[in-house]
């Protein structure tokens, strides 16, 4: 009878596993691996969306690395990632590290309105964005005229429109990791904090020292997160500059999706996908690497 329950038991236990794990398998299966796969396939076809589909070999890839606006597009999209990652952790860090102290009120308040802009969609964040940096009406250049400067034009400059995709970015998302360093924050024991007091560090030397050391895992989650959100910044891009002026805001999503639904050459597209996947996953590998493994050691 033991051994009948024991087993019973164990059969229930594995239903109950499978019966929780069973809708995320479904969901993962149908909207990654089976796009994964066709993908995969696709980018060795020729296919246009509608009715070509030839084999073609690996004649896409030759292509690719043929291809000097892949490489554009690519390099855009490095240098983006670098300039905007220290900002997408910096700052939520800093301010998540100053809500967390005792001589701050309001906090839950305080926290809140950062937060806010994390429940907005990016269609909003771009109309609000693209009104604030308006050439003729907006706030930014109607702050820089009244303080005696010349009005500046954020939409033809490249580097000045990257700065306002960044700028949307990193406003847009701040919320969501100033949660993430909170979190971390909250788990560090309090004893440590008081034996420093009592060794007499200041407020400066205690974040130096135990407050950074101790968030080692926790910074290396926001930086993974934000740099694969970076590498694919898309709907920030179309709201705000489209890519414009000419080309120089469009980044690898954006070659993307143009070649795919604009010049309709999926299989073409399928095989930038495949390469720039690759190139995030070994991005992520040395991201790992390089921080003992997510911070565990």
């Amino acid at each position: 009878m033991a051994a009948s329950s024991m087993k019973m038991h164990k059969i229930t236990h594995t239903a109950a596993f499978w019966g929780f794990v069973a809708p995320s398998v479904v969901l993962f299966t149908i909207f990654f691996l089976i796009p994964l796969v066709l993908s995969i396939a696709f980018s060795f076809t020729n296919f246009d969306g509608w009715k070509t589909m030839d084999f073609v070999g690996l004649a896409n890839f030759a292509e690719l690395f043929r291809d000097k606006n892949f490489y554009g597009a690519l390099g855009r999209t490095f240098v983006y990632t670098l300039f905007s990652l220290p900002f997408k952790v910096i700052i939520p860090l800093l301010i998540a590290a100053l809500l967390c102290s005792d001589r701050v009120r309001f906090k839950s308040f305080s926290r809140t309105l950062v937060y806010i802009p994390v429940l907005l969609s990016s269609l909003v964040v771009g109309i609000t964005i693209n009104w604030m940096f308006s050439a003729e009406y907006g706030l930014v250049n109607f702050l820089i005229t009244s303080a005696g400067g010349k009005a500046l034009d954020w939409a033809l400059n490249p580097y000045l429109a990257t700065f306002v995709i960044s700028f949307a970015s990193n406003w847009a998302s701040t919320g969501f990791y100033m949660i993430i360093f909170i979190g971390g924050i909250k788990s560090i024991s309090n004893d440590i904090y008081e034996a420093a007091s009592i060794d007499g560090c200041t407020s400066k030397q205690t974040f130096l020292k135990i407050t950074i050391p101790m968030l080692a895992p926790t910074t290396f989650l926001a930086v993974l997160l934000a740099t694969v959100n970076l590498l694919k910044e898309y709907a920030l891009v179309q709201g705000i500059t489209q890519g414009g002026p000419g080309i120089k805001t469009v980044f690898i999503i954006q070659y993307i999706f143009d070649k795919g639904f604009n010049s309709m050459q999926y299989g073409y597209a399928s095989a930038i996908s495949f390469i720039v996947m690759i190139i995030f996953a070994l991005i992520a590998y040395v991201q790992f690497r390089f921080s003992n493994n997510g911070g565990e050691n």
